[in-house]
Protein backbone atom coordinates (compact mmCIF):
# COMPACT_ATOMS: atom_id res chain seq x y z
CA UNK A 1 0.00 0.00 0.00
CA UNK A 2 3.02 1.88 1.38
CA UNK A 3 4.58 1.90 -2.67
CA UNK A 4 1.25 2.51 -4.25
CA UNK A 5 0.91 5.66 -2.51
CA UNK A 6 4.46 6.92 -2.98
CA UNK A 7 4.44 6.13 -7.07
CA UNK A 8 0.95 8.29 -6.79
CA UNK A 9 2.44 10.92 -5.34
CA UNK A 10 5.70 10.70 -7.85
CA UNK A 11 2.85 10.74 -10.47
CA UNK A 12 1.11 13.78 -8.99
CA UNK A 13 4.42 15.85 -8.74
CA UNK A 14 5.21 14.89 -12.34
CA UNK A 15 1.55 16.20 -13.29
CA UNK A 16 2.06 19.50 -11.29
CA UNK A 17 5.29 20.22 -13.12
CA UNK A 18 4.24 19.72 -16.91
CA UNK A 19 1.45 21.51 -15.76
CA UNK A 20 3.15 24.74 -14.98
CA UNK A 21 5.42 24.16 -18.08
CA UNK A 22 2.21 23.70 -20.16
CA UNK A 23 1.04 26.89 -18.53
CA UNK A 24 4.15 28.85 -19.20
CA UNK A 25 5.03 28.23 -22.80
CA UNK A 26 1.72 27.24 -24.56
CA UNK A 27 0.40 30.82 -24.48
CA UNK A 28 3.22 32.46 -26.19
CA UNK A 29 3.64 29.92 -28.88
CA UNK A 30 -0.30 29.40 -29.42
CA UNK A 31 -1.07 33.09 -29.10
CA UNK A 32 1.89 35.66 -30.32
CA UNK A 33 3.01 35.30 -33.67
CA UNK A 34 7.07 35.29 -34.71
CA UNK A 35 8.02 39.47 -34.94
CA UNK A 36 8.76 39.41 -38.58
CA UNK A 37 4.89 37.81 -38.86
CA UNK A 38 3.67 41.20 -40.63
CA UNK A 39 6.23 40.84 -42.84
CA UNK A 40 5.32 37.44 -44.02
CA UNK A 41 1.90 38.55 -44.35
CA UNK A 42 3.02 41.42 -46.90
CA UNK A 43 5.06 39.24 -48.86
CA UNK A 44 2.56 36.89 -49.64
CA UNK A 45 -0.34 39.85 -50.14
CA UNK A 46 1.83 41.40 -53.07
CA UNK A 47 2.92 38.29 -54.61
CA UNK A 48 1.05 37.97 -58.35
CA UNK A 49 -0.03 34.35 -57.59
CA UNK A 50 -2.22 32.82 -54.75
CA UNK A 51 0.62 31.14 -53.26
CA UNK A 52 0.48 29.45 -49.75
CA UNK A 53 1.67 31.48 -46.00
CA UNK A 54 4.79 29.94 -44.49
CA UNK A 55 3.83 29.47 -40.50
CA UNK A 56 5.67 26.38 -39.64
CA UNK A 57 4.19 25.19 -36.91
CA UNK A 58 2.76 28.37 -35.62
CA UNK A 59 -0.60 27.73 -37.79
CA UNK A 60 -2.69 28.59 -34.54
CA UNK A 61 -1.95 32.47 -33.96
CA UNK A 62 -1.46 33.43 -37.83
CA UNK A 63 -4.86 31.51 -38.83
CA UNK A 64 -6.16 34.00 -36.04
CA UNK A 65 -4.31 37.00 -36.75
CA UNK A 66 -5.78 36.19 -40.45
CA UNK A 67 -9.53 35.49 -39.16
CA UNK A 68 -9.93 38.25 -36.83
CA UNK A 69 -8.85 40.51 -39.62
CA UNK A 70 -11.13 39.33 -42.36
CA UNK A 71 -13.76 40.29 -44.00
CA UNK A 72 -15.14 36.32 -44.87
CA UNK A 73 -13.53 34.58 -42.34
CA UNK A 74 -14.62 31.07 -42.79
CA UNK A 75 -12.28 30.91 -45.51
CA UNK A 76 -9.70 30.30 -43.36
CA UNK A 77 -11.03 26.56 -42.54
CA UNK A 78 -8.73 23.93 -42.87
CA UNK A 79 -11.30 21.84 -44.58
CA UNK A 80 -8.94 20.87 -47.86
CA UNK A 81 -5.88 21.22 -45.99
CA UNK A 82 -3.89 22.57 -43.05
CA UNK A 83 -2.15 25.66 -45.44
CA UNK A 84 -3.03 29.02 -44.81
CA UNK A 85 -3.98 31.13 -48.22
CA UNK A 86 -5.22 34.66 -47.89
CA UNK A 87 -8.43 35.60 -49.36
CA UNK A 88 -8.63 37.56 -52.30
CA UNK A 89 -10.83 40.56 -50.98
CA UNK A 90 -8.48 40.42 -47.95
CA UNK A 91 -5.53 40.54 -50.08
CA UNK A 92 -6.99 43.75 -52.26
CA UNK A 93 -6.15 45.40 -48.30
CA UNK A 94 -7.64 48.90 -49.63
CA UNK A 95 -6.90 51.47 -47.31
CA UNK A 96 -4.38 49.33 -45.22
CA UNK A 97 -7.46 48.05 -43.67
CA UNK A 98 -6.61 44.26 -43.47
CA UNK A 99 -3.11 44.43 -42.17
CA UNK A 100 -4.19 47.33 -39.79
CA UNK A 101 -7.01 44.99 -38.64
CA UNK A 102 -4.44 42.37 -37.72
CA UNK A 103 -2.64 44.53 -35.22
CA UNK A 104 -2.79 43.95 -31.58
CA UNK A 105 -5.88 45.28 -29.84
CA UNK A 106 -6.12 46.26 -26.30
CA UNK A 107 -8.82 44.47 -23.80
CA UNK A 108 -11.81 47.36 -23.97
CA UNK A 109 -10.72 47.87 -28.25
CA UNK A 110 -14.88 48.70 -29.37
CA UNK A 111 -13.60 47.04 -32.41
CA UNK A 112 -11.68 43.79 -31.21
CA UNK A 113 -14.05 40.88 -32.33
CA UNK A 114 -14.44 37.51 -30.46
CA UNK A 115 -13.74 34.16 -31.75
CA UNK A 116 -16.16 31.61 -29.82
CA UNK A 117 -14.84 28.11 -29.99
CA UNK A 118 -17.78 25.19 -30.37
CA UNK A 119 -15.43 21.99 -29.49
CA UNK A 120 -18.40 19.74 -30.72
CA UNK A 121 -16.50 16.87 -32.50
CA UNK A 122 -19.92 15.27 -34.21
CA UNK A 123 -21.14 18.75 -35.16
CA UNK A 124 -22.82 17.25 -38.37
CA UNK A 125 -24.49 14.30 -36.42
CA UNK A 126 -28.50 15.09 -36.34
CA UNK A 127 -28.93 14.57 -32.65
CA UNK A 128 -29.95 16.44 -29.66
CA UNK A 129 -26.75 17.54 -28.70
CA UNK A 130 -26.37 19.27 -32.21
CA UNK A 131 -29.78 20.64 -31.61
CA UNK A 132 -28.27 22.15 -28.73
CA UNK A 133 -24.72 23.37 -30.67
CA UNK A 134 -26.63 24.65 -33.76
CA UNK A 135 -29.42 27.46 -31.61
CA UNK A 136 -26.22 27.76 -29.94
CA UNK A 137 -24.36 29.13 -32.77
CA UNK A 138 -27.36 31.10 -33.86
CA UNK A 139 -27.73 32.86 -31.08
CA UNK A 140 -24.13 33.69 -30.47
CA UNK A 141 -23.91 35.19 -34.22
CA UNK A 142 -26.88 37.28 -34.08
CA UNK A 143 -25.85 38.81 -31.08
CA UNK A 144 -23.08 40.66 -31.97
CA UNK A 145 -21.68 41.46 -35.52
CA UNK A 146 -18.31 41.10 -33.76
CA UNK A 147 -18.71 37.34 -32.57
CA UNK A 148 -17.12 34.48 -34.63
CA UNK A 149 -17.75 30.86 -34.72
CA UNK A 150 -14.80 28.14 -34.58
CA UNK A 151 -16.52 24.90 -35.15
CA UNK A 152 -13.78 21.80 -34.61
CA UNK A 153 -15.12 19.07 -36.21
CA UNK A 154 -14.07 15.46 -36.54
CA UNK A 155 -16.84 15.26 -39.60
CA UNK A 156 -13.84 15.07 -42.15
CA UNK A 157 -15.88 14.19 -45.06
CA UNK A 158 -18.73 17.03 -44.63
CA UNK A 159 -17.32 19.96 -46.12
CA UNK A 160 -18.61 23.09 -43.89
CA UNK A 161 -21.52 24.40 -46.10
CA UNK A 162 -23.35 21.01 -46.18
CA UNK A 163 -22.75 20.78 -42.56
CA UNK A 164 -24.49 24.28 -42.22
CA UNK A 165 -27.33 23.18 -44.44
CA UNK A 166 -28.33 20.24 -43.20
CA UNK A 167 -28.42 22.07 -39.25
CA UNK A 168 -30.55 24.89 -40.77
CA UNK A 169 -33.04 22.75 -42.46
CA UNK A 170 -32.94 19.87 -39.75
CA UNK A 171 -32.87 21.94 -37.01
CA UNK A 172 -34.52 25.23 -38.78
CA UNK A 173 -32.17 27.56 -36.59
CA UNK A 174 -32.32 30.46 -38.99
CA UNK A 175 -30.20 32.31 -41.18
CA UNK A 176 -26.79 31.16 -39.98
CA UNK A 177 -24.03 33.81 -41.37
CA UNK A 178 -21.82 31.15 -42.71
CA UNK A 179 -19.13 34.05 -43.36
CA UNK A 180 -18.57 34.34 -39.74
CA UNK A 181 -18.69 30.75 -39.32
CA UNK A 182 -14.82 29.01 -39.41
CA UNK A 183 -15.21 25.02 -39.68
CA UNK A 184 -11.64 23.16 -37.98
CA UNK A 185 -11.02 20.08 -39.09
CA UNK A 186 -9.51 17.88 -36.30
CA UNK A 187 -7.66 14.59 -38.31
CA UNK A 188 -5.06 13.26 -35.61
CA UNK A 189 -7.01 12.16 -32.03
CA UNK A 190 -10.73 12.30 -33.42
CA UNK A 191 -10.93 7.84 -32.97
CA UNK A 192 -9.89 8.28 -29.48
CA UNK A 193 -13.02 9.86 -28.30
CA UNK A 194 -15.03 6.80 -29.70
CA UNK A 195 -16.04 4.32 -26.75
CA UNK A 196 -15.21 1.77 -29.52
CA UNK A 197 -11.73 2.65 -29.43
CA UNK A 198 -11.42 1.67 -26.02
CA UNK A 199 -12.92 -1.64 -25.13
CA UNK A 200 -10.64 -1.48 -21.47
CA UNK A 201 -10.79 1.75 -19.40
CA UNK A 202 -13.07 3.28 -21.59
CA UNK A 203 -13.74 6.42 -19.71
CA UNK A 204 -10.35 7.11 -18.88
CA UNK A 205 -9.25 6.42 -22.39
CA UNK A 206 -11.75 8.86 -23.58
CA UNK A 207 -10.59 11.41 -21.17
CA UNK A 208 -6.96 11.44 -22.50
CA UNK A 209 -8.70 11.58 -26.02
CA UNK A 210 -10.46 14.45 -25.25
CA UNK A 211 -7.75 16.03 -23.83
CA UNK A 212 -5.28 15.36 -27.19
CA UNK A 213 -8.08 16.52 -29.17
CA UNK A 214 -8.43 19.69 -27.97
CA UNK A 215 -5.02 20.15 -28.16
CA UNK A 216 -4.86 19.57 -31.66
CA UNK A 217 -7.52 21.93 -32.00
CA UNK A 218 -5.56 25.02 -30.17
CA UNK A 219 -2.71 23.88 -32.78
CA UNK A 220 -4.91 24.75 -35.42
CA UNK A 221 -6.84 28.20 -33.48
CA UNK A 222 -7.34 29.25 -30.48
CA UNK A 223 -10.18 30.52 -29.53
CA UNK A 224 -11.31 33.85 -27.18
CA UNK A 225 -13.93 31.72 -25.04
CA UNK A 226 -14.29 28.14 -25.23
CA UNK A 227 -17.91 26.42 -25.49
CA UNK A 228 -18.09 22.19 -24.79
CA UNK A 229 -21.84 21.47 -25.99
CA UNK A 230 -20.41 17.94 -26.30
CA UNK A 231 -19.91 16.24 -23.11
CA UNK A 232 -15.64 16.36 -23.35
CA UNK A 233 -14.36 17.14 -19.99
CA UNK A 234 -10.81 15.86 -20.54
CA UNK A 235 -10.82 19.47 -23.06
CA UNK A 236 -11.21 21.57 -19.81
CA UNK A 237 -7.64 21.12 -18.22
CA UNK A 238 -5.61 21.95 -21.69
CA UNK A 239 -7.71 25.03 -22.36
CA UNK A 240 -7.62 26.48 -19.09
CA UNK A 241 -3.79 26.20 -18.44
CA UNK A 242 -2.35 26.74 -21.83
CA UNK A 243 -4.94 29.41 -23.11
CA UNK A 244 -6.52 31.23 -20.00
CA UNK A 245 -9.91 31.44 -21.22
CA UNK A 246 -13.41 31.27 -20.30
CA UNK A 247 -14.79 27.56 -20.45
CA UNK A 248 -18.72 27.43 -21.22
CA UNK A 249 -19.74 23.87 -20.90
CA UNK A 250 -23.59 22.48 -21.84
CA UNK A 251 -23.64 18.74 -19.91
CA UNK A 252 -26.52 16.70 -21.32
CA UNK A 253 -25.41 14.11 -18.62
CA UNK A 254 -22.73 13.80 -16.09
CA UNK A 255 -19.88 11.39 -16.76
CA UNK A 256 -19.43 10.02 -13.69
CA UNK A 257 -21.70 9.53 -10.45
CA UNK A 258 -21.43 8.74 -6.98
CA UNK A 259 -24.05 6.37 -7.43
CA UNK A 260 -21.90 4.63 -9.47
CA UNK A 261 -20.02 3.25 -6.11
CA UNK A 262 -22.90 1.53 -5.11
CA UNK A 263 -21.59 -1.43 -7.79
CA UNK A 264 -18.38 -1.84 -6.26
CA UNK A 265 -17.29 -4.78 -3.50
CA UNK A 266 -15.64 -1.95 -1.40
CA UNK A 267 -17.86 1.04 -1.84
CA UNK A 268 -15.40 3.42 0.60
CA UNK A 269 -11.54 3.44 1.65
CA UNK A 270 -13.64 2.97 5.13
CA UNK A 271 -14.59 -0.90 3.79
CA UNK A 272 -11.02 -1.91 3.17
CA UNK A 273 -10.64 -2.77 7.00
CA UNK A 274 -12.37 -5.90 5.96
CA UNK A 275 -10.13 -6.82 3.12
CA UNK A 276 -8.43 -10.35 3.20
CA UNK A 277 -5.96 -10.90 0.74
CA UNK A 278 -6.92 -13.00 -2.46
CA UNK A 279 -7.06 -12.17 -6.19
CA UNK A 280 -10.72 -11.07 -7.37
CA UNK A 281 -10.19 -8.95 -3.47
CA UNK A 282 -7.44 -7.31 -5.26
CA UNK A 283 -8.86 -6.43 -8.32
CA UNK A 284 -11.44 -5.18 -6.27
CA UNK A 285 -8.95 -2.64 -4.55
CA UNK A 286 -8.01 -2.00 -7.74
CA UNK A 287 -11.21 -0.72 -9.05
CA UNK A 288 -11.92 1.44 -6.03
CA UNK A 289 -8.72 3.05 -6.94
CA UNK A 290 -9.32 3.30 -10.07
CA UNK A 291 -13.11 5.20 -10.05
CA UNK A 292 -12.04 7.11 -6.84
CA UNK A 293 -9.19 8.46 -9.03
CA UNK A 294 -11.46 8.90 -11.78
CA UNK A 295 -14.08 10.44 -9.69
CA UNK A 296 -11.63 13.31 -8.32
CA UNK A 297 -10.43 13.75 -11.90
CA UNK A 298 -13.72 14.69 -12.88
CA UNK A 299 -14.37 16.63 -9.81
CA UNK A 300 -11.41 18.88 -10.38
CA UNK A 301 -12.02 19.30 -14.67
CA UNK A 302 -15.38 20.23 -13.50
CA UNK A 303 -13.86 23.26 -11.20
CA UNK A 304 -12.35 24.82 -14.45
CA UNK A 305 -15.31 25.11 -15.81
CA UNK A 306 -16.76 29.08 -15.13
CA UNK A 307 -20.97 28.57 -16.87
CA UNK A 308 -21.78 25.11 -16.36
CA UNK A 309 -25.26 24.83 -17.99
CA UNK A 310 -27.15 21.75 -17.73
CA UNK A 311 -30.64 19.84 -19.89
CA UNK A 312 -32.91 20.10 -16.49
CA UNK A 313 -32.99 19.02 -12.64
CA UNK A 314 -31.98 15.88 -12.48
CA UNK A 315 -28.45 16.82 -14.50
CA UNK A 316 -27.86 19.84 -12.28
CA UNK A 317 -28.35 18.06 -9.00
CA UNK A 318 -25.96 15.56 -10.09
CA UNK A 319 -23.44 17.84 -11.18
CA UNK A 320 -23.45 20.36 -8.15
CA UNK A 321 -23.00 16.98 -5.88
CA UNK A 322 -19.90 15.92 -8.23
CA UNK A 323 -18.41 19.14 -9.25
CA UNK A 324 -18.99 20.94 -5.51
CA UNK A 325 -15.11 21.94 -6.23
CA UNK A 326 -16.73 24.44 -8.84
CA UNK A 327 -17.16 27.79 -8.19
CA UNK A 328 -18.70 29.78 -11.20
CA UNK A 329 -22.63 29.57 -12.80
CA UNK A 330 -24.03 26.73 -12.37
CA UNK A 331 -27.87 27.17 -13.81
CA UNK A 332 -30.58 24.92 -15.93
CA UNK A 333 -30.93 25.79 -19.83
CA UNK A 334 -33.56 23.60 -20.87
CA UNK A 335 -32.35 22.61 -24.67
CA UNK A 336 -34.15 24.00 -27.63
CA UNK A 337 -37.16 21.78 -28.75
CA UNK A 338 -38.26 23.82 -31.68
CA UNK A 339 -41.94 23.48 -29.52
CA UNK A 340 -43.19 26.48 -31.76
CA UNK A 341 -42.96 24.77 -35.19
CA UNK A 342 -44.98 21.97 -33.87
CA UNK A 343 -48.47 20.55 -34.92
CA UNK A 344 -50.72 21.49 -32.38
CA UNK A 345 -52.20 17.98 -32.98
CA UNK A 346 -55.46 16.51 -34.68
CA UNK A 347 -58.93 17.22 -32.52
CA UNK A 348 -59.86 13.58 -33.21
CA UNK A 349 -57.22 11.45 -31.36
CA UNK A 350 -56.54 7.60 -32.60
CA UNK A 351 -56.73 5.33 -29.86
CA UNK A 352 -52.78 4.84 -29.92
CA UNK A 353 -49.70 4.97 -27.33
CA UNK A 354 -46.47 6.05 -28.99
CA UNK A 355 -43.11 5.11 -28.18
CA UNK A 356 -41.01 7.47 -29.99
CA UNK A 357 -37.78 5.91 -29.08
CA UNK A 358 -34.42 4.64 -30.51
CA UNK A 359 -33.75 0.71 -29.81
CA UNK A 360 -32.13 0.31 -27.26
CA UNK A 361 -32.45 -1.96 -24.15
CA UNK A 362 -31.94 1.33 -21.83
CA UNK A 363 -35.37 2.38 -23.57
CA UNK A 364 -36.90 -0.62 -21.69
CA UNK A 365 -39.45 -1.31 -24.71
CA UNK A 366 -39.19 -4.96 -23.36
CA UNK A 367 -41.04 -3.72 -19.87
CA UNK A 368 -43.48 -1.89 -21.83
CA UNK A 369 -44.77 -5.42 -23.62
CA UNK A 370 -44.65 -7.28 -20.76
CA UNK A 371 -47.09 -4.84 -19.09
CA UNK A 372 -49.23 -4.39 -21.76
CA UNK A 373 -49.81 -7.81 -21.71
CA UNK A 374 -50.95 -8.02 -18.23
CA UNK A 375 -53.41 -5.30 -19.41
CA UNK A 376 -54.60 -6.82 -22.30
CA UNK A 377 -55.79 -10.05 -20.39
CA UNK A 378 -57.36 -8.00 -17.68
CA UNK A 379 -58.92 -6.17 -20.44
CA UNK A 380 -60.28 -8.96 -21.91
CA UNK A 381 -61.80 -10.53 -18.78
CA UNK A 382 -63.60 -7.11 -18.40
CA UNK A 383 -65.85 -7.39 -21.52
CA UNK A 384 -64.98 -3.74 -23.03
CA UNK A 385 -65.39 -3.39 -26.60
CA UNK A 386 -62.07 -3.92 -28.61
CA UNK A 387 -62.42 -0.15 -29.84
CA UNK A 388 -61.97 1.20 -26.49
CA UNK A 389 -58.24 -0.96 -26.44
CA UNK A 390 -55.43 1.67 -27.27
CA UNK A 391 -52.79 0.15 -29.69
CA UNK A 392 -49.28 0.51 -29.04
CA UNK A 393 -46.65 1.60 -31.59
CA UNK A 394 -43.25 1.80 -31.61
CA UNK A 395 -41.25 3.94 -33.90
CA UNK A 396 -37.58 4.46 -33.55
CA UNK A 397 -34.10 4.42 -35.31
CA UNK A 398 -31.70 1.54 -35.92
CA UNK A 399 -28.10 3.44 -35.69
CA UNK A 400 -26.04 0.26 -35.02
CA UNK A 401 -26.03 -3.62 -35.20
CA UNK A 402 -26.72 -3.58 -31.53
CA UNK A 403 -30.32 -1.33 -32.42
CA UNK A 404 -31.05 -3.75 -34.73
CA UNK A 405 -30.69 -7.12 -32.38
CA UNK A 406 -32.61 -5.11 -30.56
CA UNK A 407 -35.74 -4.78 -32.59
CA UNK A 408 -35.58 -8.01 -33.87
CA UNK A 409 -35.46 -9.43 -30.25
CA UNK A 410 -38.52 -6.95 -29.73
CA UNK A 411 -40.22 -8.66 -32.51
CA UNK A 412 -40.24 -11.94 -31.34
CA UNK A 413 -41.16 -11.30 -28.01
CA UNK A 414 -44.26 -9.83 -29.35
CA UNK A 415 -44.96 -12.73 -31.28
CA UNK A 416 -44.54 -15.35 -27.78
CA UNK A 417 -47.29 -12.81 -26.00
CA UNK A 418 -48.92 -12.92 -28.90
CA UNK A 419 -49.75 -9.26 -29.09
CA UNK A 420 -49.09 -9.11 -32.97
CA UNK A 421 -52.72 -7.50 -33.28
CA UNK A 422 -52.43 -5.02 -30.64
CA UNK A 423 -48.57 -3.96 -31.60
CA UNK A 424 -46.87 -2.27 -34.20
CA UNK A 425 -43.37 -1.04 -35.01
CA UNK A 426 -42.39 2.21 -37.30
CA UNK A 427 -38.51 1.51 -38.04
CA UNK A 428 -36.42 5.01 -39.36
CA UNK A 429 -39.53 6.91 -40.48
CA UNK A 430 -39.11 10.24 -41.99
CA UNK A 431 -39.62 13.38 -39.97
CA UNK A 432 -42.72 14.58 -41.51
CA UNK A 433 -44.13 10.76 -40.79
CA UNK A 434 -42.93 11.21 -37.18
CA UNK A 435 -44.85 14.36 -37.06
CA UNK A 436 -47.93 12.78 -38.16
CA UNK A 437 -47.77 10.09 -35.58
CA UNK A 438 -47.20 12.38 -33.07
CA UNK A 439 -50.75 14.65 -34.03
CA UNK A 440 -52.88 11.67 -34.17
CA UNK A 441 -51.56 9.96 -30.92
CA UNK A 442 -53.31 9.80 -27.84
CA UNK A 443 -51.07 8.75 -25.38
CA UNK A 444 -47.50 8.80 -25.38
CA UNK A 445 -44.94 6.44 -22.85
CA UNK A 446 -41.20 6.77 -22.00
CA UNK A 447 -40.39 4.16 -19.93
CA UNK A 448 -36.67 4.62 -19.17
CA UNK A 449 -35.83 4.66 -15.98
CA UNK A 450 -33.83 8.31 -14.82
CA UNK A 451 -33.97 9.32 -18.39
CA UNK A 452 -32.11 12.89 -17.75
CA UNK A 453 -34.47 14.73 -20.16
CA UNK A 454 -36.48 13.19 -22.36
CA UNK A 455 -37.39 15.10 -25.48
CA UNK A 456 -40.10 12.73 -26.66
CA UNK A 457 -42.19 13.40 -24.02
CA UNK A 458 -41.42 17.46 -25.07
CA UNK A 459 -43.00 16.28 -28.56
CA UNK A 460 -45.91 14.86 -27.08
CA UNK A 461 -47.16 17.24 -24.67
CA UNK A 462 -46.71 19.65 -27.95
CA UNK A 463 -48.64 17.67 -30.07
CA UNK A 464 -51.54 17.06 -27.28
CA UNK A 465 -50.61 13.00 -26.21
CA UNK A 466 -51.12 12.75 -23.19
CA UNK A 467 -47.76 11.53 -21.85
CA UNK A 468 -47.53 7.97 -19.81
CA UNK A 469 -44.20 7.88 -18.29
CA UNK A 470 -41.61 6.69 -15.73
CA UNK A 471 -41.76 8.76 -12.28
CA UNK A 472 -38.00 9.73 -12.43
CA UNK A 473 -35.34 12.74 -13.60
CA UNK A 474 -36.53 14.69 -16.00
CA UNK A 475 -40.01 13.32 -17.14
CA UNK A 476 -40.84 13.51 -13.29
CA UNK A 477 -38.88 16.96 -12.51
CA UNK A 478 -38.72 19.34 -15.58
CA UNK A 479 -41.54 17.94 -18.27
CA UNK A 480 -44.74 16.53 -17.41
CA UNK A 481 -45.27 19.11 -14.37
CA UNK A 482 -48.36 20.77 -12.38
CA UNK A 483 -49.58 23.98 -14.60
CA UNK A 484 -48.33 26.09 -12.27
CA UNK A 485 -44.09 24.14 -12.83
CA UNK A 486 -44.36 22.26 -9.53
CA UNK A 487 -43.49 18.39 -9.65
CA UNK A 488 -46.37 16.17 -8.91
CA UNK A 489 -47.17 14.78 -5.48
CA UNK A 490 -48.88 11.49 -6.88
CA UNK A 491 -49.10 9.20 -9.90
CA UNK A 492 -50.49 12.34 -11.89
CA UNK A 493 -50.15 15.67 -12.86
CA UNK A 494 -51.83 18.73 -14.50
CA UNK A 495 -49.88 17.45 -17.89
CA UNK A 496 -49.97 13.58 -17.58
CA UNK A 497 -49.26 10.02 -15.65
CA UNK A 498 -46.76 8.53 -13.97
CA UNK A 499 -45.85 4.84 -13.33
CA UNK A 500 -43.42 2.96 -11.63
CA UNK A 501 -41.83 -0.63 -11.98
CA UNK A 502 -40.64 -3.62 -10.32
CA UNK A 503 -37.78 -3.61 -12.58
CA UNK A 504 -36.43 -0.50 -11.67
CA UNK A 505 -33.16 -0.58 -9.50
CA UNK A 506 -34.33 1.86 -6.75
CA UNK A 507 -37.38 -0.29 -6.49
CA UNK A 508 -36.70 -2.19 -2.60
CA UNK A 509 -40.17 -4.53 -2.78
CA UNK A 510 -42.51 -2.35 -0.76
CA UNK A 511 -45.91 -2.93 -2.48
CA UNK A 512 -49.59 -1.05 -0.98
CA UNK A 513 -52.21 -2.42 -2.29
CA UNK A 514 -51.84 -2.78 -6.44
CA UNK A 515 -49.23 0.02 -6.19
CA UNK A 516 -45.73 0.45 -5.85
CA UNK A 517 -44.69 2.40 -3.04
CA UNK A 518 -41.48 4.23 -3.05
CA UNK A 519 -40.91 6.35 -0.02
CA UNK A 520 -43.99 8.38 0.65
CA UNK A 521 -45.91 7.81 -3.00
CA UNK A 522 -47.45 5.15 -4.13
CA UNK A 523 -47.32 4.52 -8.31
CA UNK A 524 -49.11 2.23 -10.24
CA UNK A 525 -47.24 0.02 -13.46
CA UNK A 526 -47.84 0.42 -16.57
CA UNK A 527 -50.27 -2.01 -16.94
CA UNK A 528 -52.35 -0.38 -14.02
CA UNK A 529 -52.24 2.81 -15.28
CA UNK A 530 -54.04 1.67 -18.20
CA UNK A 531 -56.96 0.34 -16.01
CA UNK A 532 -57.44 3.74 -14.79
CA UNK A 533 -56.96 6.06 -18.04
CA UNK A 534 -60.86 7.20 -18.81
CA UNK A 535 -61.39 9.08 -22.11
CA UNK A 536 -62.91 12.44 -20.48
CA UNK A 537 -62.72 16.18 -19.91
CA UNK A 538 -59.85 15.60 -17.62
CA UNK A 539 -57.61 14.71 -20.80
CA UNK A 540 -58.95 17.43 -23.06
CA UNK A 541 -57.86 19.80 -20.05
CA UNK A 542 -54.11 17.72 -19.94
CA UNK A 543 -53.78 18.40 -23.36
CA UNK A 544 -53.99 22.27 -23.10
CA UNK A 545 -52.29 22.52 -19.85
CA UNK A 546 -49.17 19.94 -21.48
CA UNK A 547 -49.23 22.16 -24.50
CA UNK A 548 -48.53 25.45 -22.96
CA UNK A 549 -46.26 24.21 -20.64
CA UNK A 550 -43.77 23.01 -23.24
CA UNK A 551 -44.34 26.08 -25.61
CA UNK A 552 -42.28 28.84 -24.05
CA UNK A 553 -40.55 26.31 -22.12
CA UNK A 554 -38.54 24.43 -24.52
CA UNK A 555 -38.67 26.86 -27.50
CA UNK A 556 -35.92 27.61 -29.71
CA UNK A 557 -36.32 31.38 -29.52
CA UNK A 558 -36.71 31.16 -25.21
CA UNK A 559 -33.05 29.01 -25.32
CA UNK A 560 -31.57 31.84 -27.89
CA UNK A 561 -32.53 34.53 -25.68
CA UNK A 562 -30.92 32.92 -22.14
CA UNK A 563 -28.14 31.85 -24.20
CA UNK A 564 -27.22 35.20 -24.90
CA UNK A 565 -27.43 36.08 -21.52
CA UNK A 566 -24.58 33.53 -20.67
CA UNK A 567 -22.73 34.45 -23.31
CA UNK A 568 -22.56 37.90 -22.11
CA UNK A 569 -20.95 36.67 -19.31
CA UNK A 570 -18.44 35.03 -20.41
CA UNK A 571 -17.31 38.02 -22.90
CA UNK A 572 -16.92 39.98 -19.18
CA UNK A 573 -15.04 36.82 -17.97
CA UNK A 574 -12.98 36.68 -21.37
CA UNK A 575 -12.12 40.29 -20.59
CA UNK A 576 -11.35 39.99 -16.74
CA UNK A 577 -8.84 36.55 -17.55
CA UNK A 578 -7.44 38.63 -19.98
CA UNK A 579 -6.27 41.45 -17.70
CA UNK A 580 -5.42 38.97 -14.76
CA UNK A 581 -4.53 35.72 -15.98
CA UNK A 582 -2.30 36.30 -19.16
CA UNK A 583 1.04 38.41 -18.73
CA UNK A 584 2.31 41.19 -20.75
CA UNK A 585 2.35 40.81 -25.01
CA UNK A 586 -0.63 37.44 -24.30
CA UNK A 587 -2.83 40.04 -23.34
CA UNK A 588 -3.56 42.17 -26.54
CA UNK A 589 -2.66 38.78 -29.13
Amino acid sequence: MSLLLTLLGFVAVVAYILYQAIGVALPRFLLVPPHDWKEKIQKVMNHPMAIYLKVGNKRSCYRRRLILASAQPSFYTNYVNNKLKILPEDKQNEGNSFLDSMTRRETNDVNRRIIYGFFHPYANNGGGGERVLWNAVAATLLADRRNIVAIYTTNLDAEPLAILEKAQSKFHTGGIDSSRVVFIYLRRFGSWIDDKSWPRLTLVGQMLGSFLLSLEAMFELSPDIWVDTMGLPGSYSAVSSALKIPIVAYVHYPVLQSEMFGKLRYKSFADLKTFTPSLQNSLAVAKLFYWTSLYYLYKYLGSLVDITLTNGTWTLNHLQSVWSWNLGAMEILYPPCGTESTAQGQNTKRNIILYVAQFRPEKRHSVVLEEYAQYLQSFKKSHQPLKSLPTLVFLGSCRTKDDTATLEALKTKVKDLDLEAYVEFVQDSSYEELGQWLSSAKYGIDAMWNEHFGICVVEYMASGAIPLVHASAGPLLDLATNKNGSVASGWSSDSGFFFKCKEDPDFDGEIDGEFLKFGEIKYPTFSQLLTHLQDNEQLDEMRKVGRNLVLDKFSDKVFKQKWNNYAGQAEVLEKQYREDRREGVHRVY
